[in-house]
Formats: structure tokens, sequence, C-alpha cells
């Protein structure tokens, strides 16, 4: 019993101890490996690379540009008269068609009764210049022609009873004479003397009569020959004028119509596709509202995007190689045909306009991108396989003695197997080349020899 007792504590000492020495052990292993770990000699390489220094190339170097394809020139068709009813729409998004081909009409029918009153009137109008011009009918100036030649007729005879009428008075005026000779002699009596001197008075005045029938007689003529020279001479000017004012009035209202009637039936003003159809039967045309967007030729350009920096090195002219690779077709030449002399304010961007072959398959309104040849540069390069892609970030792996560091930088263009390096590396800077893809930040690593 006692010894049991005495047992005990001895036991329970005993693996006090034992407790403290494991304690001691496993903190002693803990700062032993930790010291281990920090010092020069405890780095053990995660892999063995091969490193390379950067090296300037003289390359040809291709300038990048993107932008939205669009039409070369866009036109816009729609109608130029309001208020009428599209009737039929020949024509469908995609369609390649001619100019002057029809493309949609109108509802004309109200233009069409409109056009025929005016011509109507214009008939009217036409007669009543006629009329102006000569307002006399055929019957009317002949019977004027009859009274003028009666009032001829009529002059003659008065003109031969004034002869009658002056030969009378000399006949009287030379029998006053003798039987005044005769009265002296006493042949004849005083009273027949005196009647003889009654004659002449009587036939003098018989004379003046017919002298004012004769005046008369022609102021009657002349009248009547004014008169039938108005006739044939016509209207007045002043009425003549008026009805050719009336005549022109009415044909421009008619050339309207037919222009307007002419213009109910849309055509497609160039050559080319049409792109967009807004026009549906049915719809109240409007001026200004677009029925039909097209494109001229069907020429589609590349508008490229370029920043103010890279507008010396582009040319008009210049062979852009374009990528439409999502479009089946492969590599697409273009030409560039115009840059823009306005630089936006703003994005400091300018357009850049290429021309692209329309059967490339690229369509308007896509994104595509080129490169432009602008001339060989001498660039700082560096292998392609030692330039890594992560998380949308380019970077390479610099080495600092047997540790790497991973850098961000910036490239440019790629060259078969070298890469340009725009920036975030030094010429002197080693590289890790290959295993560069198996490696994070801070590795440890071992160099081939």
């Amino acid at each position: 019993m006692i010894k049991a007792w005495l047992t005990r504590p001895v036991l329970i000492t005993a693996a006090i101890i034992v407790l403290l020495a494991a304690g001691f052990a496993w903190k002693s292993g803990s700062i032993f490996n930790s010291n281990k770990g920090s010092g020069p000699a405890a780095k053990v390489p995660v892999l063995t690379v091969s490193v390379q220094q950067p090296s300037f190339k003289p390359l040809e170097r291709l300038l990048s540009v993107h932008g939205s394809v669009s039409a070369w020139d866009p036109i816009s068709v729609g109608a130029t008269t309001s208020g009428l009813e599209i009737k039929t729409i020949l024509v469908e998004e995609g369609n390649l068609v001619r100019k002057g081909q029809v493309l949609a009409t109108l509802d004309s029918s109200q233009l069409v009764a409109e056009l025929s009153s005016e011509k109507a009137r214009l008939a009217a109008s036409v007669a009543n210049v006629s009329k102006s011009i000569q307002p006399n009918r055929p019957e009317d100036i002949n019977a004027l022609a009859a009274q003028v030649e009666q009032a001829s007729a009529n002059v003659e005879d008065q003109q031969a009873a004034l002869l009658q009428a002056q030969a009378n008075l000399e006949n009287a005026a030379s029998n006053i004479k003798r039987y005044q000779y005769l009265r002296d002699q006493g042949a004849v009596s005083t009273q027949e003397a005196e009647n003889r001197t009654l004659a002449v008075q009587v036939n003098e005045a018989v004379v003046h009569s017919a002298q004012k029938k004769v005046a008369a007689a022609r102021f009657v003529l002349k009248q009547a020959q004014e008169r039938l020279a108005m006739a044939r001479s016509g209207g007045r000017k002043e009425d003549i004028q008026i009805a050719h004012a009336n005549v022109g009035e009415i044909e421009g209202n008619v050339k309207k119509l037919e222009t307007e009637i002419n213009q109910t039936i849309i055509k497609a003003p160039v050559n080319g596709l049409i792109t967009r159809r807004d026009a549906h039967v049915g719809d109240i045309s409007g001026v200004g509202k677009a029925m039909f967007l097209m494109a001229r030729e069907n020429r589609l350009e590349l508008r490229a995007q370029v920043p103010e920096t890279d507008l010396h090195m582009i040319k008009t002219g210049q062979v852009v190689s374009i990528d439409s690779s999502f479009t089946g077709t492969g590599k697409v030449t273009g030409r560039v045909r115009e840059i823009s002399p306005l630089v936006d304010q703003d994005t400091r961007l300018a357009t850049v306009r290429i021309d692209v072959p329309n059967s490339c398959g690229l369509k308007s309104g896509m994104y595509a991108e080129g490169h432009i040849n602008v001339g060989e540069q001498t660039a700082l390069t560096v292998p392609s396989q030692a330039v890594i892609n992560r998380d949308e970030k380019t970077s390479v792996f610099v080495l600092h003695q047997d540790v790497v560091e991973s850098r961000q930088v910036a490239v440019g263009n790629r060259f078969g197997d070298l890469t340009e390096i725009t920036s975030g590396l030094r010429p002197n800077e080693a590289i890790v080349v290959d295993g560069a893809g198996f490696l994070k930040d801070g590795d440890c690593v071992a160099i081939a020899r």
C-alpha cells in the first residue's frame, strides 16, 4: 500500500518532464527551420531556366489601327412629298440596286386628279389667249368690211352730187350775166333778170350742202375703216398679256403636279447596296424621313481611330493588312484613302479612312483591326516565349541573382518569335526565357548552363 503511494508521484513527475522536453524540442525545431529558410544556404531552386538580355533589332514597324467598318458614302433615300401613303416596297435589305431602279411607290391618285383638272384649265386658258389676240369672228369682220364699202360708195355718190351742184352753179352764174345784158337792152323784163339772180343763190346753197354731205360721208367712211382695222388687228395689248400670264401660271401648276407625281416613284439615286429599309406599306411619307439607307457603289471603308502621335507615320495610299478571320476569309488588303484633318480635342484621336474590298465578307458596323507597315525601326525585343499574359496583364520575369521578379511591361508588335517591348524593361536586365510560364514572383531558380 505504501509502495503504491510512493510510485504515483514519481510517475507524474516523469510525465511532466517528458512533456516539457517535447515542447522544447518542438520550439527549437521551429526556430531552426525558420532560420534555415531565411539564410542564403536555405534557398532551393524551383526550376532550371534559361535567361537572356533584351536586344535592339531593326524591325519593320507595324502600326495597329482599329475601328468600325462603314459604308464609303452612306446615302439616305426618302420621299420629297409629304402626306402620301406608301403603296409598294420593291426592294429589301441586302439587295444590290442600279441607278434609277424603282425602290418604292406612293399613292398618286389625288395628284393625278388634280393634274387632270389643271390640264383642262390650261386648255381653256390657251383658248382665251386666242380670243384675246383676235376677239372678232370672221363674219363680224366681213360685216365691217361691207360697211366700209357702203360708206365708200356713199362718199362717191355725195361727191357726184357735189359736182352736179357745182355745174348747176356755174350755169346759173353765166345765165345771170346774159339776162342782165338783155334787161339793159329791154329784151327781157327786170323780173326775169332777178329770177336768174335767185337761181344763182339757190345753186350756191345746193353746192354748200353737197360739200357738207361729202364731208359727212368721208367721216363715216373713216370710222368704218377704223373699226375694220381694229377688228383685223385683234385685241388690246394689255388683254393679250393678261391672257398669256394666266396660261403661264396654269402651265406652272401642271409642271409642278407632274413633278410631284414623278416623285411618288422612289428611285435609287446611284448604284449601291440597300443596307437598311425603314419604309413599310401603309406608312405615310414625310419630307426628311428616310425610307432606305444605301451604300454607294457597295463600297466599304474601315474608319480607324488613330492617336495623334501616330498620324505622322500614316500616308495616303499605304497598304493596310486587315484581320477579317471572323468572316472566314482571312487577311484582307485595304489601302489608306483619306486622313482626317481634324483631331478630336477630347480623345486626341483622328479618323483614317481605309478602303476595304466589298467582296471580303466584312459588313457595315463590324469591328476590324488592321496593321500598316510604316517602315524599318530599331526596337527593343525579347523572345516571345518570355512574355507572359496573365489576368489581362503582360509581364516578363527579371532575374536578380537567383530570384525572379514579375515585371509588367508594354508590348508593341510581334515579329516571328520576337516581341517588341515599348516600356517597362531596360536593355541591360536579364529575363527568363525557357520556363517563364511556370514561375511566380519571388521564385528561386537555377540557371541552365
